[in-house]
């Protein structure tokens, strides 16, 4: 089977969305299908560190301090690729620029089209210098028309399929779980990571890893560390990863005088998530936006325990008390930090949470998630040939 894939971000990007891109593509090629992935080439990037089968559009950085590029709609590349190869399907990332594209391509050659929704796109639209209500109402008609136009739609998790079905996507939805490499965080024992820090085994480590942007609800967060570190001295926190809210959290770290003890490693290249998860006692997060995010899986699959708000996302993967804790929101950074420190205080339960959560995440590993994506492709092709596209 070859199958493109239309992405509006891709490596050299350090993102979930890349990285399930990334993922697809290992565990595809690894059962002998070719894949052929079409995305923006980001500044000053070299297209000769491409592997084979990766193409790219011209593009400039958005306006907006993210992880994505803008596309310019031609590429010569492309189209001649386009023109040369043949596809049995495919697989959209998004619902504008890139993605659109790809649809476009999947109904001009009646070649069955999946797409997969990796996020709630409302959720941005104050990002956009437009009234919010009006940008809210476009991304979700823009996301429901798109859907409706393709055979089958997948998301990671239960709740963003519900949420789809009440705005009124009618095409099949199918779970398909953002996939990792299971094996390189179960085998991480983040010592180094431990070590170049100074940090022996009697501190307690706090962590957050991913970009630091404004829907991660970051001020909350350090409030809430802020507290446990106050309340314990043998506490860290672990901050991996940039954006925009740095030096927000860098200030608040300061003025709640705790600076001492937060630790900022910046940007991490991908390979050496594992060993950071691993270092990590209590992986923390106050993000009220998410669907499947990579990072909790990460750190669930290396044994480390989950502290998480109750919202989306977090209610799909957590079971409160077995493979993690989910904070009501109502109770801000109060309610945060007091779930944190119950875990900072007892190591015995650490152990059994973490126990726990690895052995869920490994339902989320490549290999198994690759079987299931075939299955949906598969699904696509019967149904194309049921209906026109």
């Amino acid at each position: 089977m070859r199958i493109g894939i239309f992405t509006n971000t891709y490596y050299p990007d350090v993102n979930g969305v890349a990285n399930c891109v990334a993922a697809y593509r290992q565990g595809l090629t690894m059962r002998g299908h070719e894949v052929v992935i079409f995305a923006p080439c980001p500044a000053d990037y070299q297209r000769s560190k491409d592997p084979d089968n990766v193409y790219r559009f011209p593009a400039v950085p958005t306006p907006l301090d993210m992880d994505y590029s803008i596309a310019f709609p031609y590429s010569r590349p492309v189209v001649k690729a386009l023109r040369r190869l043949d596809f049995d399907v495919i697989h959209t990332q998004h619902p504008v620029w890139v993605g659109a594209w790809g649809a476009w391509y999947a109904r001009w050659t009646d070649v069955p089209l999946v797409t997969t929704v990796h996020t709630e796109y409302e959720l941005f639209a104050n990002m956009v210098p437009l009234p919010e209500a009006l940008v809210e109402m476009y991304l979700r008609v823009r996301v429901t028309s798109y859907c409706n136009k393709c055979q089958i739609v997948t998301t990671a998790v239960d709740s963003t399929r519900q949420r789809l079905r009440g705005q009124g996507v009618t095409t099949p939805i199918e779970i398909l779980p953002n996939p990792i490499n299971v094996a390189t965080f179960t085998t991480a024992d983040g010592k180094s990571v431990r070590d170049n820090y100074g940090l022996d085994n009697e501190m307690v480590l706090i962590g957050s890893i991913g970009r630091l942007s404004p829907e991660k609800n970051l001020p909350l967060l350090m409030d809430a560390v802020g507290q446990v570190l106050h309340k314990e001295s043998r506490a860290a926190f672990l901050v991996v990863g940039e954006g925009p809210e740095e030096q927000t959290i860098q200030q608040a770290a300061v003025e709640q005088g705790v600076a001492d003890r937060v630790i900022f490693a910046g940007p991490v290249a991908y390979g050496d998530i594992p060993e950071f998860q691993a270092a990590l006692d209590l992986f923390v997060t106050a993000s009220l936006s998410e669907t499947q995010p990579l990072a909790y899986t990460e750190a669930m699959a290396a044994g480390t325990p989950v502290v998480a708000m109750e919202a989306p996302g977090a209610e799909d993967m957590i079971e409160p008390g077995v493979n993690g804790l989910l904070v009501e929101p109502d109770t801000g950074a109060d309610g945060l930090a007091e779930a944190i420190l119950s875990l900072v205080r007892d190591p015995q339960r650490r152990t059994q949470i973490g126990r726990s959560a690895q052995q869920w995440a490994a339902q989320f590993d490549v290999d198994r998630v690759a079987d299931r994506l075939l299955e949906i492709y598969q699904q696509a092709e019967q149904l194309a040939g049921e209906a026109p596209i």
